[in-house]
């Protein structure tokens, strides 16, 4: 093995961590959003909030959702930490759902 090529793998070797790390991020966006999604339609059912917190829970560590009501109109955020390798936390990731209420039986329009 020639020193150049020694010398050339750890930038390698860096680029490739840091495009896997972006992918996992990327992916792990993309489960915020759709938890975010998936607990706005349930809520939207009349599932109870503290059993839809705990979904959105186990499917994206540390998640927190807040809910907030307005007319017919549910919205729901969900955020979630953002770890880097030997970095530790570098931020949240944020997604958000906003779905019509669904009338259930009993209620008045």
């Amino acid at each position: 093995m020639t020193a150049e090529l020694a010398v050339g793998l750890v930038p390698l070797a860096v680029v490739l961590l840091l495009a896997a790390w972006l992918a996992a991020a990327g992916t792990a966006q993309v489960r915020v959003q759709l938890a975010a999604g998936a607990a706005a339609r349930a809520l939207a059912r009349g599932e109870v909030p503290a059993v839809v917190a705990g979904r959105v829970g186990e499917v994206t560590a540390g998640a927190t959702m807040s809910v907030q009501r307005s007319g017919d109109l549910l919205r729901v955020d969900v955020e979630a930490p953002l770890d880097a390798p030997l970095v530790g936390r570098i931020g949240r990731l944020t997604g958000s759902a906003v779905v019509p209420v669904e009338l259930l039986d009993g209620e008045d329009a």
